[in-house]
Order: structure tokens, then C-alpha cells, then sequence
């Protein structure tokens, strides 16, 4: 399959809202995944503004990203901060080179990331959060890549202000990132109690989910919700994935 129909696919299945999966961390986590497939980037993580204006980390396809993505709301140091309370992206090429966010750079460096690169997720022209590209090394990201990412995100925040979460309260985007940030904690619970059941990594267990929650056309936050309050048990879902019976 070409560069050009992989783009255009990409855009249909982050624009798709009809799917029985759909839900906020399942679309932030399918943005994570085609940038990582389409784009020269190693590893990619998705923060957002809860209602309050606070960043929260939503995604990220690697663990050490995810940690790093923690680091910087704890620390409120970083690019994705900067890029979010700017609303501009932010562009690191080389980590080693500069002094601009001492900590952050410190742990990047030691989880092994050298060049960083943050788009904002925004909507209306407002950034309601950040989008991180990160690599293993110093390089400059190609200007299409950039864009493409760009165009992902934007499309990826539009369709989240269609997620029917919550019926019975008027429907804002206020609304939207509130429930988002609680759809995370669900899944957060739900892939610590899965990654202890059966020793995998956080990412790893967030990859089940999804396969479990595709192959039942349940949403991913349905199911984490189930495995939190043990309606499902860790078990029963590994029985329910290929491979993993």
C-alpha cells in the first residue's frame, strides 16, 4: 500500500465516530499509531487540558514517553507545556545542545529520546493540548511529517467534540475534555490491574484492551470499566484475545 492511500485511510479511521469502539483514549491512541507508522518518529504521546486547563497525559506509545509525558504536568516543565501555553509547536532537534527545560531534558535523555518535536492538539485555534514526536536521535523532522502530524491532530480534536459522552448533559467542549480525563483514569486502573495480572508492560496491556474491546465492539473505556469493577476479569479478557488464550 502506497504513502498516499496509507494517509488517506488514516485520516477516514481517526475522522470515523459510527464505530461501536470509539471513545477519546482508543482516538488518541489510534492518532499515537499512525503518526508512528506513517511518520520518521520513534515514539509518539498525546497530552490534553482537562476542564480545569490542566494538561493530562493521554497516550503514548512507548512506556518511558508516557512517563516523561508525567514528568512534565508534575513538573510543569517541558515542551509539551510550552507548546500548549503558547499554543505553538515547540522543536527540539538535538536535547543534548540546549538548556531550555534542565529536568526534562535530563530523563529524556536518560530513557533514550534525543529530539523532540510538539504540535498542538487544538480546535477553533484554541490548543486544548500537545502532541509530542519523539526520537532516538538528533535530527530535524521532515516539514511534510510535520504537517501530516499537524492535519492528524487537528482532525483528531474536532472529532473528539462528537463523542456522545455523556447524553444527558448539554454537549460542549468542556464537556468533552472532562469526560475524556475520567475515560482515562478508567483505563489507567484497567491496564494497571491487567499489566500485574499478566506481566506485560502498560503498553502492552492497552493493546489488549483494544483487541479485546474490537473483537466484543464494545468501547475501550467500556471494558476497562468492566475490568475495574470486576465484571470482567483479567482472565476472562486474555481468553478473549488471540494469542493470549
Amino acid at each position: 500500500m502506497n504513502r498516499e492511500l496509507r494517509l488517506i485511510r488514516a485520516f477516514v479511521d481517526l475522522a470515523d465516530t459510527l464505530g461501536a469502539h470509539f471513545d477519546p483514549i482508543d482516538l488518541f491512541t489510534r492518532l499515537s499509531a499512525h503518526c508512528t507508522g506513517l511518520l520518521a518518529v520513534d515514539a509518539v504521546g498525546v497530552m490534553m487540558a482537562d476542564a480545569r486547563g490542566t494538561l493530562r497525559a493521554m497516550t503514548a506509545s512507548a512506556d518511558d514517553l508516557g512517563r516523561l509525558d508525567v514528568f512534565q504536568v508534575q513538573q510543569e516543565q517541558g515542551p509539551s507545556v510550552d507548546c500548549f501555553r503558547t499554543g505553538e509547536p515547540v522543536t527540539a532537534d538535538d536535547l543534548r545542545e540546549g538548556v531550555r527545560w534542565p529536568d526534562y531534558t535530563a530523563h529524556a535523555l536518560e530513557a533514550g529520546y534525543v529530539s523532540v518535536h510538539v504540535l498542538p492538539l487544538r480546535l477553533d485555534g484554541q490548543a486544548i493540548g500537545a502532541v509530542s514526536l519523539a526520537n532516538r536521535h538528533s535530527d530535524a523532522l521532515p516539514a511534510d511529517d510535520l504537517v501530516v502530524a499537524q492535519g492528524m491532530s487537528d482532525v483528531a480534536a474536532l472529532t473528539l467534540t462528537h463523542w456522545p459522552a455523556e447524553a444527558k448533559r448539554p454537549h460542549d467542549l468542556l464537556t468533552s475534555l472532562q469526560s475524556a480525563v475520567s475515560a482515562k483514569a478508567t483505563v489507567e486502573l484497567a491496564k494497571g490491574i491487567l499489566s500485574e495480572h499478566a506481566g506485560v508492560s502498560f503498553t502492552e496491556a492497552l493493546d489488549l484492551l483494544r483487541q479485546y474491546a474490537e473483537m466484543q465492539r464494545l468501547s475501550l473505556t467500556a471494558v476497562a470499566r468492566a475490568l475495574a469493577e470486576r465484571t470482567l476479569s483479567p482472565d476472562e479478557l486474555l481468553g478473549g484475545v488471540p494469542n493470549r488464550a
